[in-house]
This record gives structure tokens, C-alpha cells and sequence, in this order.
């Protein structure tokens, strides 16, 4: 028996990236899986011919997670189609790069919905059931950046990155009692997605910045998701885990 068997796992942003990620490494864990997306149909459905290769169900949702009425509807989905939501992977952010004296107002609002209000809708629209169910695992994903700043002055992310770490303890400190556990993890650079547009030179020099020598990947943050899902952390909440290579200690 697998430690995840049975498990209903609700994965935001997984048709590609860390999410992607983590929804093939919880299904091997034997996580049944809901693969969500906002436009892109075809990378998810490939996510969950991945899942079912792994032995789980996987469910394909499309949602914009900014839109609360779209939340609620996957939700509504997912609870039609499996009863049960266990754990709520909510990973879904962007990076817009962009330094506080090229920051628009229109940049600011696009970043903490993309980054901070998604979560809230997933979470007000998810917490209801796990509170019926009398438990519920959460894992919210933050970044380095919240830890020790952007080094390029991404200044919205990491103020966004770093809210999702408070909203983390918050949750955590609320929900406990209910048999509701909340984490978070921060992964470094990742070789998923948001590098891809990296110069050879420019991935070699960032590789050499890593105490390990390489950038990590979606699995390895997905097995830190994974185990924050199964029974084995029983006993952590309000927790960040950080998956960066040593790159910050």
C-alpha cells in the first residue's frame, strides 16, 4: 500500500511546471489527482495520462483561480466526481520581473491576483469541506524570494511570496483544532518552466551559485509536497520547507 492511496488531491497550475511536477510524484505516491488549468487543455490532459500511468484517477479541471465563481465550480466539480477533497496543493503564481521604479499599478494588481488572490478563493472555497470532513492538508507554495529578497528587485512576487508564508501561519493556527494542517514550501531555482528561457552560459553560471551544483526539479519539490501530504506529517503545521539546493540557508 502506498502512502497516499485513496487520497483526493486538488493541484492548482498543473498542466505544466512544479505543478506538473507534483501531480506525477503524488500519484505515484497514489494520490488521485486533479489536474487544473486556466488555457491550456492539451498540456493538462497530457499531466493526467502521466497520473494514470502512475495507477491514480486524475480529474481535468479548467479554472481561472483569479475568478471566484470559477473556483467554486471546481470545487463543485471535484466534489461531484470524488466526494472528498484531502489535500489542496495551491501553487498557482507568476513572476513579472519587474523592479519597484518599473512597477505600474496595473503590474501590482496582476501580481497579487495571480499570486495571493487565487489562493484565497481556492482556500475559501476548500476550507468549508475539509472543516466537514473534520481534516484537511494544505500545502501553499511560497519561493526563496520570500525568504531572502529577489535579487533582480522583483518586487511584487516576493512581497506576494512572502504573504502566502504569513497567510500559512495564520491558517495554521486557526484550522489546527479541526484536524486542518497547513504548510508551505519555498523552492529555489527550479528547472521548470521559468527557466526555459535561459542562455546555456546564463544556467551554468546559476548552477555554479548552488552549493549542490544544479538547479532542482519539479519532482523534488513534489516529494517534499508529498510528504506534507500523508500521514507522516501528522504532527506539522504552519511550517515552511525550503527546497533550494542550499542556495539559502
Amino acid at each position: 500500500m502506498r502512502e497516499l492511496d485513496g487520497k483526493n488531491v486538488i493541484v492548482t497550475g498543473s498542466s505544466a511546471g512544479i505543478g506538473a511536477g507534483t501531480a506525477v510524484v503524488l500519484a505515484r505516491h497514489g494520490a488521485n489527482v486533479v489536474v487544473t488549468h486556466r488555457n491550456s487543455p492539451e498540456k493538462a490532459e497530457a499531466v493526467a495520462g502521466r497520473v494514470r500511468e502512475q495507477g491514480g484517477k486524475a480529474l481535468v479541471v479548467q479554472a481561472d483561480v483569479t475568478d471566484r465563481e470559477q473556483v467554486s465550480q471546481m470545487v463543485d466539480q471535484v466534489l461531484q466526481a470524488w466526494q472528498r477533497i484531502d489535500v489542496l496543493v495551491s501553487n498557482v503564481g507568476h513572476a513579472y520581473y519587474k523592479r519597484i521604479d518599473e512597477l505600474t499599478p496595473e503590474d501590482w494588481y496582476l501580481s497579487v491576483d495571480e499570486n495571493l488572490t487565487s489562493q484565497i478563493y481556492c482556500l475559501q472555497a476548500i476550507l468549508p469541506v475539509m472543516q466537514a470532513q473534520g481534516q484537511g492538508k494544505i500545502v501553499m507554495l511560497s519561493s526563496i524570494s520570500a525568504q531572502r529578497g529577489s535579487p533582480s528587485g522583483d518586487i511584487a512576487y516576493t512581497a506576494c511570496k512572502a504573504g502566502i508564508l504569513a497567510m500559512t501561519k495564520t491558517l495554521a493556527r486557526n484550522y489546527a483544532s479541526q484536524g486542518i494542517l497547513v504548510n508551505a514550501v519555498a523552492p529555489g531555482i527550479i528547472d521548470a518552466g521559468l527557466t526555459d528561457s535561459m542562455s546555456p552560459e546564463r544556467r551554468a553560471q546559476v548552477a555554479q551559485s548552488i552549493p549542490l551544483g544544479r538547479m532542482g526539479t519539479a519532482e523534488e519539490v513534489g516529494e517534499v509536497i508529498a510528504f506534507l501530504a500523508s500521514d507522516r506529517a501528522s504532527y506539522i503545521t504552519g511550517q515552511l520547507f525550503a527546497v533550494n539546493g542550499g542556495l539559502f540557508m
